[in-house]
């Protein structure tokens, strides 16, 4: 994504999000490399302390570098000690959550990162389902490129309520109106579910499990990336405009 504007950047920071971490961890390579429609990967970085679950490092960011968009998403205590790492690794987007004590010094790190690298460099927002819309209002006035609303808590275990994913983007338009950041969606994302959250607001739609635990990844993700563009359709948006 060398050599590209921020508005371009944020052009492709649309579509079909593939979480990378739902596809079979001895095969992972293989698994992307039957998805070449594929045009965002999303990684979910998590340090098995602000979260339990623990995954992969920057490492495989930079090993996936070249394949398409490079989303991530750091779940992780300290994000300030991760960014550097991410951003050199070739992440497109790095997502901070709300919820880290220094969400905005974080912010601040990604852009700075993106200056010192000589490339643009998303900066996002990710927020979990029980933080309260106002209490962004701090982060928000920090104008971020994207916010990623979680469908669900990963700490709780408590189900996937896309609904309610859905209800919080449509309520992030109208209070992000005066800067417009592309709108994200994570967690339970089906092709039963994809519709509503595409019709509130998402521009950016993240599934995993959906896709690799499908007879047909491939078509899987074809699947949802037409029920997005006639859910997109309805409400005069594009995934790509």
């Amino acid at each position: 994504m060398d050599g590209v504007s921020r508005a371009t950047l944020r052009a492709r920071a649309r579509g079909i999000g593939v979480g990378v971490f739902a596809a079979p961890p001895a095969a992972m390579g293989a698994a992307l490399d039957r998805l070449e429609a594929a045009e965002v990967l999303h990684f979910d970085l998590m340090d098995g302390v602000f979260v339990p679950q623990f995954t992969a490092g920057p490492a495989f960011v930079a090993a996936c570098r070249g394949r398409g968009f490079l989303d991530v998403h750091l779940m992780v205590a300290d994000p300030l000690a991760q960014i550097a790492a991410c951003a050199e690794a070739g992440a497109d987007l790095i997502s901070v959550h709300a919820e880290a004590p220094n969400a905005a010094l974080a912010l601040a790190r990604i852009r700075s990162e993106s200056a010192r690298l000589g490339r643009p460099i998303l900066a996002g927002l990710a927020v979990m389902p029980g933080t309260a819309l106002a209490a962004l209002s701090g982060l928000l006035a920090l104008r971020p490129d994207v916010i990623l609303v979680l469908a669900l808590d990963p700490r709780d275990g408590a189900p996937a309520d896309v609904p309610a994913a859905a209800a919080r983007l449509a309520k992030l338009r109208a209070l992000c109106a005066d800067f417009a950041p592309v709108l994200a969606i994570d967690g339970g994302i089906t092709a039963e579910t994809i519709a509503e959250a595409c019709l509130t607001g998402a521009d950016l739609v993240v599934s995993g499990s959906a896709i690799f635990k499908a007879a047909d990844p491939a078509a899987m993700l074809a699947r949802l990336a037409a029920v997005q563009q006639a859910a997109l359709q309805q409400v005069g948006g594009a995934p790509n405009g």
